[in-house]
């Protein structure tokens, strides 16, 4: 009897020590298809299954008593559909990861941790992440960067903000010896459904080519009564349509891509966009807009390029099975002007498997997905 007892709580220990961890995450997976049309006249018709930004993650705290816990999380994208998909997603640790502490004082987190942009998910609610059913041009300057340290302040009567700083580590493979260093600012204000949120991103000598890059964006609107509206409003320098992989979020070849999308650069660019969705009972219409005008050359007097800047649309429909599961039906239409010519957004997310500088003109999406959180 005595080993019997014995035998159960040993195996009682892994569950013990397992008790205080959250396991969470999304499945979010459909069937698409693309209508592409390239700057050169071609046209690309692809039909796929597709993972839209599925995860898995794991958090948890310890009371350390006073008011102050230790807190983390280890958060991984997982690819439903198989492929490999955008470089370094199908390793360990690729969304949001940290170790810290939280108290009254708010919360102080080391590890890889979103910049302000990323934060801004009021923008981009609901939309499959891929093809024109993604606002991934409006959503380039969110980032989760590398070896960061973040402060998040307490909520103070609806106010919040954060600071943020992450380290290049990559002194010694610049040309003038100088760390590719990101250092980033966040305000926030809700009440009543109300909210703005301020974001701004700095990222110094990046690529080590002695160039800065910046992005600074305001989200507003309201969210409450079943009603989301938000508008938003963003310019940068540094970070042309196509530009997504920054040096601290790469993992791998960031030079190689940088190289691929023209970086480093002085491009200037500005943008806006809408977002509404309104639920009644399981069902939630939404149509987002973003619109973006002529890129400014920095290095020519910040000439405007004609013909550079963009538009795209969303419709899309949610249906509600449960609290915890929706099916999407998506149609969406995104058109870069044909003057701009400084980057490739075939490997952008846009045209999975398309030929290597192929540039799109004007694309067209449709997407059912089911959807299950856990």
């Amino acid at each position: 009897m005595k080993q019997r007892i014995l035998a159960l709580a040993v195996m009682a220990l892994p569950m013990a020590a397992m008790a205080d961890v959250t396991i969470y995450g999304r499945i979010n997976v459909g069937l698409e298809n693309d209508n592409v049309k390239t700057l050169d006249g071609n046209k690309i018709v692809t039909n796929r299954v597709e993972d839209y930004l599925s995860w898995i993650g794991f958090k948890g705290d310890e009371d350390l008593g006073g008011g102050l816990k230790a807190i983390w999380q280890v958060e991984n994208y997982i690819l439903m559909d198989g492929t490999q998909g955008i470089p370094g997603t199908q390793t360990f640790a690729t969304r949001d990861t940290f170790v810290g502490l939280q108290g009254n004082f708010g919360k102080v987190r080391l590890g890889k941790l979103p910049n302000p942009q990323r934060d801004m998910f009021d923008f981009d609610v609901g939309s499959n992440s891929n093809g024109a059913n993604a606002m991934d041009i409006f959503m380039r300057t969110a980032g989760r960067p590398n070896n960061s340290i973040r402060y998040d302040s307490p909520d103070l009567a609806g106010f919040s903000g954060m600071v943020q700083y992450g380290f290049g580590e990559n002194k010694s493979n610049t040309a003038n010896n100088k760390a590719s260093d990101m250092w980033a600012a966040g305000l926030n204000y809700r009440n009543s459904g109300f909210f703005a949120q301020y974001g701004y991103d700095h990222r110094t000598n990046s690529f080590g080519s002695g160039l800065d890059a910046y992005a600074s964006t305001l989200n507003a609107g309201y969210n409450a009564n079943n009603l989301l509206v938000t508008l938003a409003f963003q310019q940068a320098k540094g970070w042309g349509w196509g530009d997504r992989y920054y040096y601290n979020e790469t993992i791998g070849a960031a030079n190689s891509q940088a190289t691929f999308f023209g970086q480093p650069n002085n491009l200037k660019t500005r943008e806006a966009g809408i977002n509404v969705a309104y639920s009644f009972g399981p069902l939630t219409p939404r149509v987002t807009y973003a619109k973006g005008w002529n890129v400014k050359d920095g290095n020519n007097g910040d000439a405007s390029i004609p013909n550079s800047g963009y538009w795209q649309y969303i419709l899309g429909l949610d249906y509600a099975l449960s609290k915890r599961t929706s099916v999407s039906l998506e149609y969406g239409q995104l058109q870069v002007d044909k003057g701009y010519n400084n980057a490739s957004l075939a490997s952008n997310g846009y045209i999975d498997g398309s030929p290597t500088n192929t540039r799109i003109n004007k694309q067209s999406t449709t997407s059912i997905a089911l959807q299950h959180w856990f």
